[in-house]
């Protein structure tokens, strides 16, 4: 008797843990797409292709200092009618000087290419806003509510530029964390 019921138990417990709520939470979770080019691009006009997104402003001597990061995000085919936003998390903390770790997000108006330089580039297109990386790198706050946009009724690579906000910005990530797209 006790082994049966034990049985029955296990087994009870065996088709919970298969049963179709799990599999429907599973398809839930919202897809992100991490980007696959990045081109730090500094004055006065400098570019290279780059593991990490960089953004960065400093004065030294009365010259001001600065990097910028263009990043593309391929996007494949089937999120038409959806809408796509923004994620951070995994940033690296930066240390030192005091700074805001303030960052500007624009689309760019062309393709991003690994030749682009400062003022060889794809000009700035529309501003989604800002947000402020914690102290630690790991998330970031956006001024307002989160940026969204229709996702692509087709593939195609969004291209955009983050940018310092400050006068002293220094904010660092990796191309497979940090900012991603998300679709809701």
């Amino acid at each position: 008797m006790r082994t049966s019921f034990l049985t029955s138990i296990v087994a009870l417990f065996g088709l919970a843990l298969s049963s179709p709520v799990d599999t429907a939470l599973a398809a839930r979770a919202a897809p992100s797409f991490y980007p696959t080019l990045v081109i730090n691009i500094s004055s006065p006009d400098r570019g290279s292709v780059s593991g990490d997104v960089y953004v960065h402003r400093s004065t030294a001597g009365g010259i001001q200092y600065q990097t910028n990061s263009l990043i593309a995000f391929p996007i494949p085919s089937g999120y038409s009618g959806k809408t796509c936003s923004f994620s951070f998390n995994g940033g690296w903390p930066i240390s030192g000087t005091p700074n805001s770790k303030r960052v500007q997000l624009f689309s760019v108006g062309g393709p991003i290419t690994a030749t682009n330089t400062y003022t060889k580039r794809p000009y700035r297109n529309v501003w989604y806003g800002s947000f402020r990386v914690s102290d630690d790198g790991a998330t970031a706050t956006w001024d307002g509510p989160t940026p969204t946009f229709p996702c692509p009724a087709a593939a195609t690579t969004l291209g955009f530029e983050v940018v310092p906000e400050g006068d002293f910005d220094e904010v660092e990530w990796g191309m497979d964390d940090g900012l991603a797209i998300v679709v809701l």
